[in-house]
């Protein structure tokens, strides 16, 4: 079993519509320092957050005690402009666990978090300019949420090159590696908790990078 905790904020639009046209500049501030608290918070925990829209955001927490994340609420509220809601999903895989919401337990088996990124982009970006390679991981970003529906699993965009993936299992990882268009690693890490798993896949991508490889590469 899989654990997801949402975050929402209430009233946010409504929020952004009280700043006037010239808005923007407040509103990307206030999104960095949400952005900044809530991996703060979470990852102290070992839970594995990303946000969604800003509004919105979704915290991997296979095995992080649900009292736990709910005072790392708390805290994101200090900087947020309005009220902050949230709930506890778990279901098999970390797609159900969202679309479950409401569970309140935090308790299942090991996270599997998968780390992809795309071999030689820096090479291309330097060739073809750092937008075109943008185009490029995101619609490999697509491809690849469109896999998971399939799956079980959730993909989210880290910056540069590289995607995270919230796995329900390994078997999924060469799934999704055998199905992309392009060359890409892909390291998969397993742990009790989220950013456990998370630092194990970085550390699986970055030995292949070394090794100078391509495929996938697990560590436990």
């Amino acid at each position: 079993m899989h654990s997801i905790m949402q975050l929402k904020l209430i009233g946010y639009r409504e929020w952004t519509e009280t700043l006037g046209f010239r808005r923007e500049h407040i509103i990307q501030q206030t999104q960095a320092e949400l952005h900044k608290r809530i991996w703060a918070e979470f990852t102290s925990l070992d839970a594995l957050p990303h946000q969604m829209r800003y509004d919105y955001a979704m915290v991997y927490s296979n095995n992080v005690p649900a009292e736990s994340l709910i005072a790392k609420v708390k805290s994101i509220q200090e900087a947020a402009p309005v009220p902050v809601d949230y709930c506890i999903g778990r279901g098999r895989t970390p797609l159900e666990a969202y679309e479950r919401c409401g569970d309140g337990s935090t308790e299942g088996g090991p996270a599997v978090v998968g780390h992809l990124d795309i071999v030689n982009s820096t090479r291309q970006t330097e060739k073809r300019g750092s937008y075109d390679i943008y185009i490029v991981v995101g619609d490999l970003l697509n491809k690849i949420n469109s896999i998971c529906r399939g799956l079980g699993c959730l993909s989210f965009y880290l910056g540069g090159d590289n995607i995270m993936i919230f796995l329900p299992d390994v078997e999924a990882g060469f799934q999704i590696y055998d199905q992309v268009y392009i060359d890409v690693r892909l390291g998969i890490g397993i742990a009790e908790r989220p950013y456990q798993a998370f630092t194990k896949a970085t550390e699986a991508l970055d030995s292949m990078r070394r090794d100078n490889v391509v495929g996938v590469r697990i560590l436990r």
